[in-house]
């Protein structure tokens, strides 16, 4: 196999591969780097290998051991675990050898030797075939041992069985392995995707390995793959984790000037992360310097600052915010105004929603849906329903169509305040229109009448859902169960288990037929909750053995002692339990 070398390699190349080996040569990856081998050097020892070769007839290309050299990546290093593993291979190596002439495809597979010394006779095809599999095996120590061996052995590892064992050893935590390979595949001249780079440097980070991380990231770009944004917001997030916050501003600023393109989303995680950890006035200022470096916030940066400043009710640190925004000549958009007004619902500031709508309506941004819903459900929450309903007519009014959220939140309410009739006209009105009510619609409703302990009215409901709306779920089921054994309706909610058991194909929850058992046991119609046990039993495909014995257990504890012993022995001659 001929791999073309040319005797010259640019400048470029022959430093990222310098920056390379200096990680790979240190005790520890996060120690200084030392030096590597002069490319003059490097370049000589190159030459004087193709003069070699064409003097000897050997191979066309250079070594591996060669070109790195001529890089400055030393590829003679051995363990000295390895060394003493292809000392200890003697006798057996050579019959693995001879067997390997007689069965040439039998051998290549052979996965069953783990020492370095199975692979020691084998030429870099049959190599690269016991990668492959290896790594398709999820065998990535033994498949590491494997390139090792490849390595000083001057053959060339797989490309993709390097870069898949990368992102295996990376998401298995074996940062150290995972880098060793990504620096061979560097080094042998080909360039690994911008996924492996990200997964590599994210895994640096979750070490703590910050500095070999931006090492890692000044050698993307002299490689060929330049980072993107992820490889940035990976390496600020873990600045900030590690209390690195200046250092943090410092590294996008030495990017920024580097010519790293000013990626919007990487800007404004490093406002956001500032202002979080120190404060919003540190993250304007910092907004003033980078506009310095050619990077300038959009709105989605504004909003996300207006976001965090609002959820720790800091709002001087908002209403700077804003100004700031302002003085620019931006415009607040709707999230702008939504943001501002959900904090604003949250703290109870009623009068400040109204002057906020005001500005809204006058602006380029009119209040949306979504608007509406934010301000109808802070009002609901305060249990101001009349003064959510006429903001709801004003939504009306203004063209805003409500939807299936706006007519969710007020039927909570109004059921919350026993106005039960008005929610179920608004559930009748709103069947075959443009908002249908959906299943969440329906079970707002059932449970807030059985809440209210309207049970006669909760079944129309249930009847209503089977002539016009979505089939009833489990949760339709136990809220109407709950509702009528909170109202002392037992015998009603063990009639609708049975209908549920014959007409429909929703299971209903265990801590239902607990309930309604319990509540039996209590009327002392103990006959009546073993048929509940024998109708649980029925609707299982599988009994659960422990069910019986925790009703037991439960109605015990309640203190009814006689109504669980008459329970446990008719439950027994039955054979619903045993002994």
């Amino acid at each position: 196999m001929a791999y073309a070398v040319s005797p010259q390699k640019s400048l470029i190349e022959v430093h990222n591969s310098h920056r390379l080996n200096s990680l790979s040569n240190r005790a520890d990856i996060n120690s200084d780097a030392k030096a590597a081998v002069p490319s003059s050097v490097c370049y000589r020892r190159t030459k004087f290998a193709l003069q070699q070769t064409e003097t000897n007839g050997a191979r066309s290309s250079p070594s591996l051991w060669c070109r790195g050299q001529q890089v400055g990546v030393r590829l003679d290093r051995r363990s000295e675990g390895s060394e003493q593993e292809i000392k200890s291979d003697g006798k057996m190596g050579a019959e693995r050898k001879f067997i390997g002439k007689m069965h040439p495809s039998k051998y290549s597979y052979s996965l069953k030797f783990a020492s370095d010394g199975s692979f020691i006779e084998n030429e870099e095809k049959t190599n690269n075939e016991i990668l492959q599999s290896l790594c398709s095996r999820g065998k990535l120590v033994e498949a590491v041992k494997l390139v090792d061996v490849m390595t000083r052995r001057n053959q060339i590892p797989d490309f993709q069985s390097c870069i898949n064992m990368i992102r295996g050893l990376v998401n298995a935590k074996q940062t150290d392995r995972a880098y060793k390979v990504l620096q061979l595949v560097v080094m042998t001249g080909r360039i690994p995707d911008i996924i492996t780079y990200n997964m590599m440097i994210g895994g640096l980070c979750r070490k703590r390995y910050l500095k070999a991380a931006i090492d890692l990231l000044e050698c993307m770009s002299l490689s060929g793959c330049p980072p993107d944004t992820i490889t940035y917001n990976t390496i600020i997030r873990a600045m900030f984790d590690q209390g690195k916050c200046e250092e943090a501003v410092q590294f996008w600023k030495d990017q920024l000037i580097k010519g790293c393109p000013p990626f919007v989303i990487s800007y404004t995680i490093l406002i956001e992360l500032v202002c979080k950890k120190i404060g919003a006035t540190r993250a304007l200022e910092i907004m003033e310097d980078m506009a310095a470096e050619g990077c300038y916030p959009d709105m989605v940066t504004f909003n996300s600052i207006v976001n965090l400043t609002c959820k720790q009710g800091n709002y001087e640190e908002t209403t700077l915010v804003v100004g700031n925004l302002l003085s620019r000549g931006m415009e607040p958009n709707t999230v702008t105004y939504n943001t501002l007004l959900h904090s604003l619902c949250m703290y109870g500031c009623w009068d400040e929603v109204d002057e906020m709508l005001s500005y809204m309506n006058e602006s380029s941004n009119p209040p949306t849906s979504v608007t509406y819903n934010i301000i109808i459900n802070g009002l609901c929450k305060e249990g101001l329903v009349d003064r959510a309903i006429d903001f709801f007519h004003q939504m009306v009014s203004l063209g805003c169509s409500p939807d299936i959220v706006t007519y969710n939140t007020l039927l909570c309410a109004l059921c919350k305040e026993a106005m039960i009739d008005e929610a179920i006209e608004i559930l009748r009105r709103l069947v075959n229109t443009n908002c249908s009510p959906t299943i969440i619609t329906y079970n707002i409703v059932v449970d807030g009448l059985a809440k209210q302990g309207a049970m006669g009215k909760a079944m129309e409901v249930y009847k209503f859902m089977l002539e016009h709306g979505p089939r009833p779920d489990d949760v339709t089921y136990r809220c109407l169960i709950w509702g009528f054994c909170r109202t002392d309706q037992v015998e009603e909610a063990v009639e609708l288990l049975n209908v549920i058991g014959k007409y429909s194909r929703r299971r209903v929850r265990d801590n239902c037929y607990r309930f309604i058992i319990h509540r039996l046991c209590k009327k002392k119609e103990v006959d009546a909750a073993v048929e509940v046990v024998e109708l649980f039993i029925s609707s299982r495909i599988k009994c659960d053995p422990i069910f019986c014995a925790t009703i037991i257990l439960g109605i015990h504890a309640a203190g009814m002692i006689d109504e669980a012993a008459e329970l446990r022995k008719k439950l027994i001659e039955r054979e619903l339990l045993s002994l």
